[in-house]
């Protein structure tokens, strides 16, 4: 039963599991809505999120799913140095090859400028749902085929490796959901909806924190937990107002270019590439650091 779950899984038809459940959970959240009236629902952002979630998916299906496949295989066939053909071994290696590659990969996305003009259209959202889930740059994430390869060298198969990739998936686009308040003791184990509307939040004391996807213990292992407390203000720092596709899919490069303009010299623009979205040049803070974030919070 187990292998006939992880081919169906991790088999052709994996995009049209993930694309059900996305969209099966939107359409969930929605419903909730207008049948318990709890708040407004943003409709002009979740249709942004879901363009950019289907502009991204035929975009970057050769850079985000061709090429890595390839890449897989050509390390399985080549280099394996063993053949984890056994579910029970090789879907927790890979459960747990695909958690560190995430969290680190997520964490670069944040610490590294040009990472982070990638990653910033998905907190560029000002709502917290599932229709923020997949909203996102295509080339974002791509890193993330490191800890692929990793598990191709270990000698996972390439199937298992994807159904792992497919129910992890599903978990995240279920903590972005709405709906979901404190589930007690998850809290302190898994990346739950409240856990991660923490990584969304703009707060000084939020930002940067809870970049897992499943289990929060690696943000308790590496020291960036934040605890939910305060209602978080979800969005980035300099919030983006703008429900188009087509421009919302480069405010990230906005902002970045906007930071390299303050400086004159062209090595102290470049060095943006690579230093945090709140380094500047000169010292001075600018509006992507958590000092303006106060500032921001407290107007």
């Amino acid at each position: 039963m187990l292998e006939n779950i992880v081919n169906t899984l991790g088999g052709a038809n994996m995009i049209w599991w993930l694309a059900g459940a996305y969209f099966g959970m939107v359409i969930v959240e929605r419903l909730w809505y207008l049948i318990t009236r709890r708040g407004e629902y943003n409709n002009g952002d979740a249709l942004c999120s879901i363009g950019l979630n289907l502009m991204n998916s035929v975009i970057g299906m050769a850079a985000g799913i061709l090429l890595p496949l390839a890449l897989y295989v050509l390390v399985f066939e080549n280099f394996r140095l063993f053949t984890i053909s056994n579910l029970l071994i090789s879907l927790p290696v890979a459960f747990i090859v695909h958690e560190l590659s995430y969290y680190w990969e997520h964490r670069l996305g944040h610490r590294v400028g040009l990472f982070w003009a990638f990653h910033s259209i998905h907190h560029s959202s000002n709502e917290f749902n599932h229709t923020t889930a997949a909203r996102g740059f295509y080339l974002d994430g791509k890193l993330q085929a490191v800890g692929a390869l990793t598990a191709a060298f270990l000698g996972v198969p390439l199937i298992a490796y994807l159904a792992i990739v497919v129910v992890k998936s599903a978990f995240g686009i279920w903590n972005h959901a709405s709906y979901v308040g404190n589930l007690g003791w998850m809290e302190q184990v898994f990346a739950t909806p409240r856990n991660h509307m923490v990584h969304h939040a703009s707060q000084p004391k939020y930002i940067d924190k809870n970049y897992s996807q499943v289990l929060i213990i690696w943000d308790r292992l590496f020291g960036t937990f934040e605890p939910y407390d305060e209602r978080p203000v979800v969005g980035l720092v300099r919030p983006v107002h703008n429900n188009n596709p087509l421009t919302a899919q480069f405010a990230g490069f906005q902002q970045l270019w906007d930071r390299m303009k303050t400086a004159d010299k062209w090595t102290d623009r470049l060095a943006y590439l690579w230093h945090p979205p709140e380094w500047s040049h000169d010292g001075v803070c600018r509006s992507d650091c958590p000092k303006y974030a106060a500032q921001a919070q407290a107007e």
